[in-house]
């Protein structure tokens, strides 16, 4: 075979300026991919995997080193429209994207063919033509397997398919070289199996070449011919793919036992009579609607509750509801706030500001501020949620007229991702810097005495605390984000898939670091996730939900069993 791909001493250094440093992200690079081949990467998160992509697909200059891609050669000194030459020679699909048109499958893909000709995506208004590019879109479907759904319109896709329209459009292209990022990782077990068995017959009924990056050891293990390890901007190891995931995995941790439940009739949450009415959108097109009909469930304190189910069925409405960013339409959502008393977090006002409290909440698009440094994470979150700053902060309201309920909208916007939240602000006309004058910043020196014994859970050295954020891991960001909350004295976590970018090292320290949590502070979680091994590993129980209803529960191996088999589908 001969090399499609050289990369020779390839090098990329960031400058953070902000806090005067630099963050090298690739250094010294060098590797080839043959004709045909699909070649792997793996690594930690911030190994430097994605900014390989970016420099290959001619997104980004590079500072050191040549790119050589099917007789393109690249070099630091190369004008822009060089670089331009490296995305017309890939493709790039990227997992989280459905950018598809409104219109039918095969249509999808021939929009694609006929940018070839002509240089616009269109369909052809003679027969001729059509038939033509509409015969050559068959060959394709038939590689990602939709040749059954060529007709069917995107509206009514489900995520999987989606995906695979998406690779067929990406092959449409005839790229020299397709380009995978993460395929799959932040999508149902289903969805992710029927996109890897595309790309799986793709690389066997064609010479293709294929650089694909994940961390998933199994993604690596079902496609490639050989895999790449990198650590710190290096490639450290290139070999065949299971001895690489072998030595990657070498500091992988051993799982540690889960605490029991002390008191099952110690109830935490009490999800009661609970209706909801959503509506499923695509790109602002609905596609249909979904009632979740009479959710009851209790939720001992201290238990680990994991909730798997496709994607789009109700997991993520329902931790909403639990969050207080949605209302039920009918039922309430009533979370312990004292010995015997339960408030209905459903309600605007003083109960449920204290509720609010005990919730800590991680979201899937989670991120911490990279400039930030962890001392002034840990003092703000505390100073926003330690009971006793949010009664200070109610007794200021008062004195400025806000009423308990606006205080209590504004707490719930700041528990939001930034983006949505910024879109709220705007709809209500209200300042998210009243926060900054109710609630004062917590004193660092108290910060970081309340942080110590947190810090220590999650596995987490002391002297983290006056890093940047930007100086951390993936991993070790998760960690501090659920550490920060802790701190705060929040007795319940939230976390709606907050794992799917981390390596599975990573991911083992941190669901580790969980259980430690639950053991030693008795916190009652719930989680979200697409990764049925977290699940299985980390929960007491577990819940399957498809279109909004509560289709099973019980232990997390059955669940996750009947949930890969899809048996929920006979419980109907």
């Amino acid at each position: 075979m001969s090399a499609i791909l050289r990369v020779h001493g390839l090098c990329k250094r960031y400058e953070l300026s902000k806090i005067d440093r630099d963050l090298v992200a690739l250094d010294d690079v060098s590797f080839k991919l043959e004709k045909g081949e699909t070649l792997g990467v793996i690594g930690m998160s911030g190994a430097g995997k994605t900014t390989l992509l970016r420099m290959l697909r001619g997104y980004e200059r590079f500072d050191e080193g040549v790119i050589e891609m099917d007789g393109i050669k690249v070099t630091p000194d190369s004008s822009w429209s060089e670089y331009r030459k490296l995305r017309e020679k890939t493709a790039f699909h990227l997992q989280r994207s459905f950018a598809l048109y409104n219109v039918s499958v095969i249509d999808n893909v021939i929009k694609r063919l006929r940018a070839k000709q002509t240089g616009f995506e269109d369909v052809p208004t003679f027969d001729d033509e059509y038939d033509e590019l509409k015969e050559e879109a068959f060959k394709i479907l038939d590689l990602v397997g939709l040749r059954d759904k060529w007709n069917h319109l995107y509206t009514i896709l489900s995520g999987g398919d989606k995906q695979r329209v998406l690779l067929a459009r990406q092959l449409a292209k005839e790229p020299a070289i397709l380009l995978l990022d993460e395929p799959g990782t932040m999508s149902d077990p289903l969805t992710r199996k029927y996109l890897l068995e595309s790309v799986r017959r793709v690389k066997d009924k064609t010479d293709l070449s294929i650089l694909l990056v994940s961390h998933m050891p199994e993604v690596h293990e079902y496609l490639c011919d050989r895999l790449l390890m990198m650590d710190k901007g290096k490639i450290v190891e290139d070999g065949e793919t299971k001895s690489v995931i072998d030595k990657f995995l070498i500091p992988l941790e051993p799982v540690k036992p889960l605490a029991p439940i002390k008191d099952v009739h110690d109830t935490m949450i009490w999800i009661d009579g609970v209706w909801k009415k959503y509506d499923l959108v695509t790109y602002h097109t609905l596609m249909r609607t979904i009632e979740m009909q009479d959710i009851n469930v209790r939720i001992p304190r201290g238990n680990i509750v994991g909730i798997v189910g496709p994607s789009a069925m109700g997991k993520t409405v329902l931790m909403r509801l639990l969050g207080g960013f949605e209302r039920p339409d009918r039922g309430h959502i009533l979370i312990r706030i004292g010995t015997v008393d339960f408030a209905n977090i459903s309600e605007y006002g003083s109960r449920s500001i204290e509720a609010r409290s005990k919730l800590g909440i991680i979201h899937q698009e989670f991120a911490l501020p990279p400039y930030q440094l962890v001392q002034d994470l840990f003092a703000r979150r505390i100073g926003l949620k330690k009971f006793e700053m949010v009664k200070h902060a109610m007794e200021r309201a008062e004195e400025f007229g806000i009423s308990d309920v606006t205080l209590d909208v504004l707490l719930r916007l700041a528990d939001l991702p930034e983006e949505e939240a910024k879109g709220r602000l705007r709809e209500i006309d209200l300042d998210i810097g009243l926060l900054n004058e109710l609630f004062p910043i917590y004193p660092a020196t108290e910060a970081f005495n309340a942080a110590k014994p947190y810090l220590k859970a999650v596995n987490l050295p002391e002297e983290i605390f006056s890093r940047y954020i930007s100086e951390t891991s993936i991993g070790e960001e998760i960690r501090l984000a659920i550490a920060s909350l802790m701190a705060s004295n929040c007795e319940i976590l939230l976390l709606d898939e907050p794992f799917g970018d981390i390596d599975p090292v990573s991911l083992r320290m941190v669901t580790n670091s969980l259980k430690d949590l639950n053991r030693e502070f008795g916190t009652t979680m719930l989680v979200v996730s697409h990764q049925l091994d977290v699940i299985r590993e980390l929960a007491h129980e577990a819940i399957l939900i498809d279109e909004g209803r509560l289709v099973l529960r019980g232990d997390p191996d059955e669940v996750c069993d009947t949930f890969l088999a899809q048996k929920f589908k006979e419980l109907e």
